[in-house]
């Protein structure tokens, strides 16, 4: 492919798809952090050649901008996807709780995630796109536990002491502030000791044992 100025722009390599992209990025910003993940190191991790990634992505900035926007959009459409599966109310808000500190995946993928997650809030301060899709973000993620907090209401499993947004604000933000204990390996936080305290907190607040 030829720009306007004549130069001849090559693909990046057959069989590298742009997910597998992303999840490069994603390895590299979780190693290196978001300033110093470069074309090379993606390139590396991604099998393919700097001069694919600078046809592909145009920028560094731009790189790392759409990786990280893709990849939070995944976690979010991952979860949500899995949640809707889950029939009972009380179970479906359980499991979401606990997915909100530890992952889908094992511990290693959990630390990846936080660290990625902790990156992208920092990118966020600085990077106006950042910022807007890291606004968004937060939004699906309190809609989701809205939602999920609403659902069992109507079912009769609950009956809150306080509003709805407001639980789910304090559900997200404790979910946030566990989440990045764990993975700093702070005292004695686990992964799963971390997701127990949420799930004890919200049994506690919506007087339901069946959710710790």
């Amino acid at each position: 492919m030829a720009d306007q100025g004549g130069a001849v722009r090559r693909g990046r390599k057959p069989g590298v798809s742009r997910e597998q992209l992303v999840e490069a990025i994603g390895r590299v910003v979780a190693e290196r952090g978001y300033e110093a993940t470069r074309f090379s190191d993606v390139a590396t991790v991604a099998g393919t050649s700097v001069g694919s990634l600078q046809w592909t992505f145009r920028s560094r900035e731009d790189m790392v901008v759409e990786g990280l926007e893709a990849i939070t959009r995944r976690y979010f459409t991952d979860v949500e996807t899995r949640a809707t599966t889950i029939e009972n109310p009380v179970d479906r808000l359980r499991w979401i709780a606990t997915y909100l500190v530890v992952g889908l995946g094992d511990d290693e993928s959990a630390q990846q995630e936080w660290v990625v997650w902790t990156e992208y809030w920092r990118a966020s301060l600085r990077e106006p796109k950042l910022r807007e899709s890291s606004v968004v973000a937060y939004e699906n993620w309190l809609r989701l536990v809205g939602d999920a907090v609403l659902a069992c209401v109507e079912a009769g499993a609950i009956r809150p002491r306080m509003e709805v947004e407001e639980i789910a604000v304090a559900v997200v933000a404790m979910g946030d502030g566990l989440g990045i204990q764990a993975a700093l390996r702070a005292g004695r936080m686990t992964w799963d000791r971390s997701g127990a305290l949420l799930r004890s907190w919200l049994a506690d607040a919506l007087d339901c044992p069946e959710l710790a």
